[in-house]
């Protein structure tokens, strides 16, 4: 945007060169007027865009939206507890049945 504001300056001032001063006078109003205008587009624009995302950061939509993934966050995070809870009491009886005597283990072992 600078390099076209730049490039549109230069244009401006090359050609005034070349005019009367009445002319020139003339041009620097109209590029002053339209700088003047641009800026406030662009400021105008700037503010639309501005509270249109607040409008919709604050909608009931978005809002909803994040009552919803907040509540399904929640959900998954006890799902993933139970399912730790779980594997854990799976765990402990697959190393208790690893490691526990067989029952000819064990009838060796009272026959000593």
């Amino acid at each position: 945007m600078r390099t076209i504001l730049t490039a549109a300056a230069l244009v401006a001032v090359f050609g005034l060169a070349a005019c009367s001063p009445a002319e020139q006078a003339d041009a620097k109003a109209d590029a002053q007027t339209t700088a003047d205008k641009i800026a406030a587009e662009t400021k105008e624009a700037a503010n639309t865009v501005a509270t249109e995302t607040k409008d919709f950061a604050n909608s009931p939509e978005v809002k909803q939206a994040g009552a919803e993934i907040k509540e399904a966050a929640k959900e998954a995070g006890t799902a993933v507890k139970e399912g730790a809870k779980d594997a854990t009491v799976e765990a402990k009886q697959a190393i208790h049945d690893a490691t526990a005597p067989t029952p000819a283990d064990k009838a060796r072992q009272d026959a000593k």
